[in-house]
């Protein structure tokens, strides 16, 4: 009778997630997601996922071949798992199936004696270093190693400048690492992703664009590459990994994309002649770490949509003289590490940077908005009359109780406390006099 009530109950249990499911994700078709594992051809384990599909997760250390077919008990193979393969020194050929989408991170590093691989182009991501110290690898022709989807996972060579072939669709992680003699890479905008330590350790790495095209960053891509003068990302680029940049001692400016909402953790950390950076309007968090260290960094402005800075963001900024903090609400971490003691806060009276300054006896500032511009680009323009009129209805709508301090600061040109089409009037007469010259 236990038995049979403990069947139940786990019977139940996978119906309840697969209506949830069906819920959550109407029109498709789920298998139940289990952590159970099967064995295949003696020495190969995999388990069936949430979308009914067969992800290889590790092996034996006798596995001799990897030859994976494209179906299991009638569903697809589609992904190789991270270190699935991992020093299998007795493993000499990998064959897998063009239903294989995802190889993940070191799934068959340190195969010495791997020699024979075949990989399809329907894999479109491909993880950290997963062919790294094997046979196949140290035998191929030199430049670039691509395979997969035209994915570069490794570099061959000692030039001192390289042009990533078009077509390319991603670099993958710590593909160029500690390639001591490359100073310059050309990446083409076929280029959607680079991974992490992509770049790590080149230690000549002078410069480097990040085309159109490129969406994200990875992780340590290119951190302690000492030689790093300047840093060209476009704007395409809508996320950077922690560390990214980490010990680019000889690191100038950096030009950060339109589109990136979070400066994560010790991103610039330790660079130490980093003097100027402009954070771009779209960012609402700064990461623990981000600038620690950046001793030439002079000053900073936080436009009003960064909602916080984490433990130690300014730390040891020690030529830090100007940090601009225009949200009189963000959360600053409540330590005397975060903001360099030689810097003075600049911000809106009342608000959470005064508090902080007061706090930790810093000199503080009010910062004073330029009349008229509500977007804090440095013009005053039509863009900034329909900001006003934008806010004024959404009070009006009830859909905002009232405006931010920033914008109320900067768009209340007639001084009367609310924002209206009279002041949105007004900035549309500045920009009208200034385009005649009459200004």
């Amino acid at each position: 009778m236990d038995r049979i009530e403990c069947t139940l109950r786990k019977w139940l249990s996978g119906l309840f997630s697969v209506l949830l499911l069906i819920l959550l994700f109407p029109g498709k078709v789920f298998a139940l997601e289990t952590a159970e594992e099967f064995l295949y051809n003696e020495n190969i384990y995999y388990q069936i996922n949430a979308l009914d599909e067969v992800v290889i997760t590790r092996s034996r250390a006798s596995v001799k071949e990897a030859v994976i077919p494209a179906e299991i008990d009638g569903r697809p193979v589609t992904e190789i798992q991270n270190n699935a393969f991992q020093s299998r020194t007795r493993l000499t050929t990998v064959s897998l199936p063009d239903t294989i989408q995802r190889i993940g991170d070191y799934a068959f590093y340190q195969c010495t004696r791997l020699e024979t691989v075949e990989i399809p182009d329907t894999v479109t991501q491909i993880g950290w270093g997963i062919l790294a110290g094997t046979p196949w690898l140290e035998n191929q022709p030199e430049g670039c190693v691509i395979m997969g989807n035209q994915i570069l996972i490794g570099y061959r060579g000692s030039d001192s400048q390289v042009v990533i072939p078009e077509g390319t669709t991603a670099i993958a992680g710590r593909a160029f690492e500690d390639c001591e003699s490359l100073m310059s890479v050309s990446i083409p905008s076929t280029v959607t992703e680079i991974g992490g330590l992509a770049f790590s350790g080149c230690s000549k790495l002078t410069e480097c664009t990040i085309p159109e095209g490129v969406v994200s960053l990875g992780e340590y891509a290119f951190n302690w590459c000492i030689a790093l003068q300047t840093a060209e990302i476009a704007d395409s680029v809508a996320a950077i990994g922690n560390h990214a940049f980490v010990g680019c001692s000889s690191l100038i400016s950096v030009k950060l994309p339109s589109k990136l909402t979070r400066i994560e953790s010790a991103v610039f950390l330790g660079c130490s002649n980093l003097t100027k950076v402009q954070i771009p309007d779209t960012v609402t968090d700064i990461g623990s770490d981000a600038f620690y260290g950046c001793l030439s960094l002079r000053e900073v402005t936080l436009r009003s949509t960064v909602r916080s800075i984490g433990a130690r963001a300014f730390g040891e900024c020690t030529s830090l003289e100007k940090l601009t903090i225009f949200n009189d609400s963000c959360q600053i971490s409540d330590s005397a590490e975060t903001i360099a003691a030689s810097s003075a806060i600049y911000g809106l009276r009342g608000s959470t940077a005064q508090t902080y300054a007061q706090t930790y006896e810093r000199q503080f500032m009010i910062a004073e908005p330029v009349p008229g511009d509500v977007n804090e680009n440095g013009l005053i323009e039509i863009a900034d009359a329909s900001r006003i009129l934008l806010l004024y209805a959404q009070v009006g709508a009830n859909l905002i109780s009232a405006p931010g301090a920033y914008e109320l600061l900067a768009g209340d040109m007639n001084g009367d406390g609310i924002l209206d089409i009279s002041d949105a009037t007004q900035v549309l007469l500045i920009y009208a006099r200034k385009g005649a010259g009459l200004e």
